[in-house]
């Protein structure tokens, strides 16, 4: 049995965050998609901080709750391992580098226009195609141990050709619900319907064949009884013939000589049975050592959670409020900006695609920025690794200084107001969340809740391919750095920071060949 190291003190915890996540902050790049494979092979594979089936639960509750739904994973992440400190100290990994370049270029570019150049396009596309080898990888692995019968496969299925076809805000939760309740019936239900009568079916199998033997057997007693009778008859006949001849009769030795089988079989057929016998018990120690030991959760009463909801909602309530009673302006303010991002944060499920046309309504159209500046933030936020939530530190920081105010403090609470809601949200669930995944009913509901988050991860791999091509250049050399990738990190043991740079070099040769 393996056991993995438990860091005791916060000292060592807060250095294991560290050497965690401070990479990762450079180097998720690729979206929401892409986090979701990078913090598998590091979190699941790597580090073995959880089992799949945990991560995978973990990952299905973020996608059912508001927020950004990869950085919302990275936190709850790091709090069941080490705890709130931990949590919050993983977050700032996570988020600060990218949050740091946005508030720069939000700052700087003010009342500017600029564009994104082209160079910077083709190293964006190299790095997201590296991103997507990567979520294809996870995806394949994850399936070996959460779609390993036909009714999981079936739901992953559905699940992932749903959500790749449409992308209605309210889906994803509805096909963790659907997916939940499905396999909850099944289990409950149906399978145990359908073991039972398979059961009578075998039972009547069995009985049916025995009842066949039985009259066998008596038709054969019948037939052989008819012979001796027969027999019987022709030596009465011989014996009134007057025929005296002697009759020799030849007794052969195996007549009487029944052979019985031994009992423990031949010397030969012994030693084989016992060197079967101890490869097996092999095999099942071997097993038995390979077995991961997991350092047990961080846990805290159910009660601490509810007052996190508590807090979630009368933050929600105070936001509600400073929208409704505050006139709108075309010139924005501290309290509007951070109501309107808690708001935003608040309502949104899917996570950083879902976000941009709300965020544009209340930035945009409310006169606090123009278009181009806007999209030109999009285009930043998506070369840049962490977060997309990030991009509210960039609107945060532009409508603050064209309302001529400070764009850091703008950038900051921007940050504060759209990470928050989900992260505090995330706090209240764990602990229910700890509390009943062991149940027999709740089993058979994330049985079917993780077949369609798998499901997502799939189709997620397929949505940033199409998001990877989406500015142009050659889909078919983006491809290849996908698959490059693959191999690279899951059959080569290349670390994913490696393959994303990797990435994002090819994607400077394919500026250089063929842009240039």
């Amino acid at each position: 049995m393996t056991t993995v190291h438990s860091p005791s003190s916060l000292k060592d915890r807060l250095k294991e965050i560290f050497s965690t996540y401070f990479k990762l902050g450079y180097t998720t790049f690729g979206g929401p998609a892409a986090h979701i494979g990078i913090l598998y092979g590091e979190i699941v594979e790597k580090r073995q901080w959880i089992a799949s089936d945990q991560f995978t639960e973990l990952f299905a509750i973020c996608q059912a709750l508001p927020g950004p739904a990869s950085t919302e994973l990275a936190y709850s992440l790091a709090l069941v391992r080490s705890g709130f400190l931990a949590s919050i100290f993983a977050f700032l990994l996570w988020s600060v580098p990218g949050a740091i370049v946005m508030t720069v270029a939000g700052v700087l570019i003010g009342d500017l226009n600029d564009t994104i150049p082209l160079w910077a396009t083709r190293l964006e596309q190299g790095l997201a195609a590296a991103a997507v080898g990567l979520v294809a990888l996870a995806a394949y692995k994850m399936s070996t141990t959460l779609a390993t019968d036909k009714l999981t496969r079936v739901l992953a299925l559905i699940s992932g050709g749903a959500s790749a076809l449409y992308t209605a805000p309210w889906l994803l939760p509805v096909l963790m619900i659907a997916g939940g309740l499905t396999s909850w019936t099944f289990d409950a239900y149906l399978f145990p319907l359908s073991n039972e009568w398979k059961e009578k079916r075998a039972h009547r199998n069995e009985k049916a064949k025995l009842d066949e033997k039985k009259d066998d057997l008596e038709q054969g007693h019948a037939t052989s009884r008819s012979e001796q009778d027969a027999a019987a008859g022709s030596a009465d006949a011989s014996d009134h013939s007057g025929t005296d001849a002697p009759v020799t009769v030849i007794q052969s030795p195996d007549t009487d000589i029944e052979k019985t089988p031994s009992v423990h079989g031949s010397i030969r057929s012994r030693n084989k049975t016992d060197a079967v016998t101890l490869d097996n018990n092999n095999e099942e120690l071997e097993e038995s050592n390979t077995e991961i030991q997991y350092r047990p959760l961080f846990t805290y009463s159910k009660k601490l959670g509810f007052i996190f909801f508590l807090v979630f909602l009368a933050l929600l309530v105070a936001a509600i409020l400073v929208r409704t009673l505050v006139p709108e302006s075309t010139t924005a303010a501290y309290g509007p900006l951070t109501a309107t991002f808690y708001f935003t944060g608040s309502i949104i499920f899917g996570g950083g695609p879902v976000i941009i046309p709300l965020l544009r309504t209340y930035t945009v159209d409310s006169g606090w920025m123009g278009d181009n500046q806007f999209l030109v933030g999009l285009a930043l936020i998506q070369s840049l690794p962490g977060p997309n939530f990030n991009f509210a530190c960039f609107l945060g920081a532009v409508s603050m200084v064209r309302a001529n105010q400070s764009g850091v403090v703008g950038a900051l609470l921007g940050y504060l107001a759209i990470f928050s809601p989900g992260l505090i949200l995330k706090n209240a669930i764990i602990p229910f969340w700890q509390s009943v995944r062991e149940h027999k009913s709740v089993k058979m509901v994330f049985r079917g809740v993780n077949a369609c988050a798998l499901g997502l991860v799939f189709s997620a791999t397929w949505l940033l391919f199409v998001q990877t091509n989406a500015f142009g250049g050659s889909s078919g050399y983006h491809s290849v750095i996908a698959s490059a990738a693959f191999v690279a990190n899951g059959y080569l043991d290349f670390p994913a920071p490696l393959v994303i740079i990797l990435g994002g070099a090819m994607g400077a040769i394919e500026y250089a060949v063929a842009d240039i």
